[in-house]
């Protein structure tokens, strides 16, 4: 049974990553994202509670959000982080990333939104996700 508080959301999403104490920031994968905290790949260095800056960029957006946290968990190939307190702000950031809202008009606007919660990194995983997409905004059942 996962003993988390909030449940985890698979993704692929990538982030810069810098040590608070002074470290290079470095670009690494987030693997999974939930509202208090994410697993991020290649962090070789990387110890317990370790604070780092997380900065992420929505799909589609230019600007990015730069969030705190710890790592609580080093294996390997990588990092469980917590999010360190969060402000209004910082959460409505994290959960419109994770629960992403399409009007079902564009469709490519739709797989920008919904890649990263999927693992789309072939070109079929990508057409996959475009055909789940359209098949259930055609027929009405808009929770994907």
């Amino acid at each position: 049974m996962d003993a988390r508080r909030s449940p985890r959301t698979k993704t692929s999403l990538q982030v810069m990553l810098a040590s608070k104490a002074g470290g290079v920031e470095q670009a690494s994968i987030v693997r999974d994202l939930s509202e208090t905290g994410f697993y991020a790949t290649s962090l070789a260095t990387a110890k317990v509670n370790d604070g780092y800056r997380v900065s992420i960029k929505r799909p589609g957006h230019h600007e990015s959000q730069e969030l705190s946290a710890k790592v609580i968990r080093v294996d390997n190939p990588g990092c469980g982080f917590a999010f360190d307190q969060l402000t209004p702000h910082e959460s409505q950031f994290l959960t419109d990333l994770i629960h992403p809202k399409w009007d079902g008009k564009d469709l490519l606007e739709g797989v920008i939104m919904h890649g990263i919660l999927e693992d789309t990194d072939s070109f079929a995983a990508c057409m996959r996700l475009t055909s789940l997409l359209d098949s259930n905004y055609k027929h009405g059942n808009r929770a994907i």
